[in-house]
């Protein structure tokens, strides 16, 4: 853990900080945020309204993300001479909409209940891009995504330092557990005292507004 008064790390099962002598049961630990000055502030925390717009900055560049994928998994796919995986997800959703039965790319009927092909493009665009998109650019030297930004906001972690990438993406799945709970824990960014959402507890991270 890190004493609330130095910030420097001290054992968690000692009742004073090795370093400065601060009794930790009276504070308990709290962010010991560095006042850095570098690009990076560490004084205002980011709200529930600017990181929704920021998400939804994100959400279009996800977008255009997944259909430059689509196109390079099309090109590859043509090159080898092998049918294209998204091309069939497509044709299949199609064919499941308008009630018709489903075909892979050679016409063979598809009785499964989730094609493969679905599986895979889900697991592409809806989990491995977004995934990299957040945990890379949030452990870059920007420390924020692309939506993040555009609203002039940054994460770190507890301390105010850049994260890694195993927390960003500890904080990308967060997110999805966040999904998953109807977006409640998103919520917890209005009502928690540095702001946090759940996957920000999760990951042990902060968002600050630069």
């Amino acid at each position: 853990m890190y004493c609330p008064k130095c910030g420097k790390e001290t054992e968690q099962s000692g009742n004073f900080c090795q370093s400065c002598g601060a009794n930790l049961k009276d504070n308990p630990q709290k962010p010991f945020l560095k006042r850095r000055s570098g690009p990076i502030k560490t004084d205002k925390f980011s709200g529930l309204g600017g990181r929704f717009l920021g998400g939804l900055v994100d959400l279009i560049f996800l977008v255009l993300f997944d259909l430059m994928v689509a196109a390079i998994i099309g090109i590859v796919s043509w090159i080898l001479e092998r049918p294209d995986p998204v091309s069939e997800t497509v044709r299949m959703l199609y064919q499941y909409y308008y009630h018709q039965p489903r075909t892979d790319a050679t016409g063979q009927l598809v009785n499964a209940i989730v094609p493969p092909q679905i599986i895979l493009s889900a697991m592409v665009f809806l989990i491995l891009v977004p995934w990299i998109y957040s945990a890379f650019l949030e452990s870059s030297r920007n420390q924020a995504t692309l939506g993040k930004l555009a609203i002039g906001a940054a994460v770190t972690d507890m301390q105010g330092n850049q994260i890694t990438f195993a927390r960003g993406s500890l904080r990308y799945f967060g997110k999805v557990l966040c999904v998953l709970t109807l977006f409640i824990g998103f919520l917890f960014i209005a009502f928690t005292a540095y702001k946090q959402g759940l996957h920000d507890k999760i990951a042990g991270t902060l968002v600050f507004r630069q």
